[in-house]
């Protein structure tokens, strides 16, 4: 348990033993080391907490916890990357299919800004 002097002195609970009648002290004390015993076992990243006048502390937020650096796994590829020779092709050139002679939908070749181009205009 950290001692009443040092929680007393410390910057962050200063402000909350001015708070509480020098009577009560003993309590905030108390309180004060369950909260931070229950802090540094629990994995929260922040707690937000209240001071009553009588020293008692209760929780009145809590925030996300703390990642676990073993529950990281990434995640395995389902397909090859695309520039993984799996994807290319062995057909020559004049086989292979010409995007010229494919049909395109107007629907999907409107760009997000400006105009339509031409060859979605004229597609039939």
């Amino acid at each position: 348990m950290i001692s009443l002097s040092a929680l007393r002195n410390h910057p962050h609970f200063a402000p909350l033993f001015a708070h509480v009648p020098a009577f009560f002290w003993p309590v905030l004390w108390w309180s004060l080391n369950r909260l931070l015993r229950w802090y540094a076992s629990a994995g929260f990243e922040d707690v937000l907490f209240a001071t009553s006048r009588w020293g008692w502390v209760e929780i009145v937020c809590l925030g996300d916890r703390k990642p676990d650096p073993a529950a990281y796994r990434p995640h395995a590829p389902e397909r090859p990357r695309w520039d993984d020779p799996v994807w290319s092709t062995d057909l020559p050139a004049g086989l292979s299919a010409a995007p010229a002679l494919a049909r395109v939908s107007a629907m999907a070749v409107w760009p997000i800004t400006g105009a339509a181009p031409a060859f979605a205009l004229n597609s039939s």
